[in-house]
């Protein structure tokens, strides 16, 4: 039996062909792939490359795989999967496939069999849940005209806002204000807010990371935005959780991405404090392996076998690291490192 992971990206595409004991075969790497943002043509191109890697490593063809998961940037509404089903199907796969939003890719690789809640805190935030009768549920995760609400772009933005009432003089001085100042480059905070007001300057989820600094050394405003950010995540699960009618049993929530990788002490007991006033019993789980293991596993149960996770996951972290991108429309073949989770 060959089974099939792909998980599409912004900025990447993941492709992993397994047998049903968890043994890779093949790995492919490609170019970002959410029609979103390369338009539907190049995301094709950049699905089939990796595929394709993935499929020569393995010395098979596509018409041999048993059974295909797709983890899909840009797999946001019902629109979408009319949209989208046809460029799968148009990449000739020989058995059957699903396709999904790739927040649910860290749910299905974290937990054993898939039930509970995935929350993915990057630049943005989606809060991605399956209950025991199948059913499926998200939030946004998608930026204007809503927010990222828990991402590295809702924090950045906190720590603009607050640098920016300390200068006029509606809220106390902060440690961002100098952080800023410097991971911007600009003469003075007054430089900084006029480069933002200008769009001259983007705050967005690369500075996240001065907010954490500034937030465990102590700095009020800091803590302030990072305890906000564990609260909005925590406030999403709990809304996702409510909608799968999943409160009122044990249940476990993965996380995954930058914001979790920070470690933060801060982030963690603020989203515990928040979970626990309705669901006491959650467990939280760390995922930080690539999420396309967790499309592999997606693959398996269309098939209903059920592969080693632990060796799944240990040949494809190896193999991944170790493979170069495929050439695609608009990415060269290079090496690259072992992505973050």
């Amino acid at each position: 039996m060959i089974l099939l992971g792909v998980d599409v990206g912004g900025s990447k595409t993941h492709a992993v062909l397994a047998d049903e004991h968890g043994r890779v075969l093949g790995v492919g790497l490609a170019g970002g792939g959410n029609w979103e943002g390369v338009g539907l043509d190049r995301a094709r191109a950049a699905w089939a490359a990796a595929i394709a890697a993935a499929l020569e490593q393995a010395g098979v063809t596509s018409a041999e795989i048993s059974a295909g998961a797709f983890g899909l940037a840009g797999l946001d509404w019902p629109s979408d999967e009319a949209r989208l089903r046809p460029v799968v199907e148009s990449l000739a796969l020989g058995g059957p496939f699903t396709m999904v939003n790739d927040a649910f890719l860290p749910l299905r690789a974290g937990t054993d069999d898939g039930v509970g809640l995935g929350a993915i805190a990057g630049s943005g935030c989606t809060v991605a849940g399956r209950n025991r009768s199948g059913d499926m549920a998200r939030s946004f995760g998608a930026a204007y005209p809503f927010t990222d609400w828990g991402g590295g772009h809702d924090i950045a933005r906190e720590a603009v806002h607050v640098v920016a009432a300390a200068y006029i003089g509606l809220g106390p001085e902060t440690a961002l204000t100098e952080r800023l100042v410097a991971a911007t480059g600009v003469r003075d905070v007054a430089e900084l807010l006029e480069g933002v007001m200008r769009w001259k300057i983007k705050i967005k989820a690369p500075f996240a990371p001065e907010v954490f600094a500034a937030a465990h050394a102590g700095d009020d405003a800091a803590i302030a935005i990072i305890r906000r950010a564990g609260t909005t995540i925590g406030r999403n699960a709990l809304a996702v959780a409510r909608r799968l009618d999943m409160l009122g049993e044990p249940f476990t929530l993965v996380t995954a991405g930058g914001v979790f990788s920070s470690h933060s002490p801060i982030l963690m007991e603020s989203l515990l404090e928040t979970l626990h006033t309705q669901a006491p019993q959650i467990k939280l789980v760390h995922w930080t392996a690539p999420p396309v293991i967790g499309a592999v596993l997606l693959a398996a149960d269309l098939r209903a076998c059920r592969p080693d996770r632990d060796r799944l996951t240990e040949e494809a972290c190896d193999r991944l690291a170790a493979c170069p991108v495929s050439p695609s429309l608009h990415r060269p073949i290079h090496r690259r490192g072992r992505r973050k989770g």
